[in-house]
């Protein structure tokens, strides 16, 4: 289905006055994406990035698991 002028016009309106969430929203994407690799597109960079050992994607996960677990331990402390 075509997006129409009145459908950009408002996508425009919403990100000019909501960029915090906008950035929130693709923080997450970016995040979500490097967990869970979906495209092939995604896959393949993982791939390259790691088949000479300079980064390990194993201990990149379980580094960013650790940091969100302690996210979670400090946010429900100072609910």
């Amino acid at each position: 289905m075509k997006t129409t002028q009145a459908q950009r016009r408002a996508t425009d309106t919403y990100r000019k006055k909501n960029p915090e969430k906008i950035r929130y929203q693709n923080t997450l994407g970016s995040a979500r994406s490097f967990i869970n690799p979906k495209t092939e597109k995604m896959k393949n960079n993982i791939k390259v990035a790691t088949e000479d050992g300079h980064f390990n994607y194993l201990d990149d996960l379980k580094s960013l698991r650790e940091l969100i677990d302690n996210r979670i331990k400090e946010l429900e402390v100072n609910k």
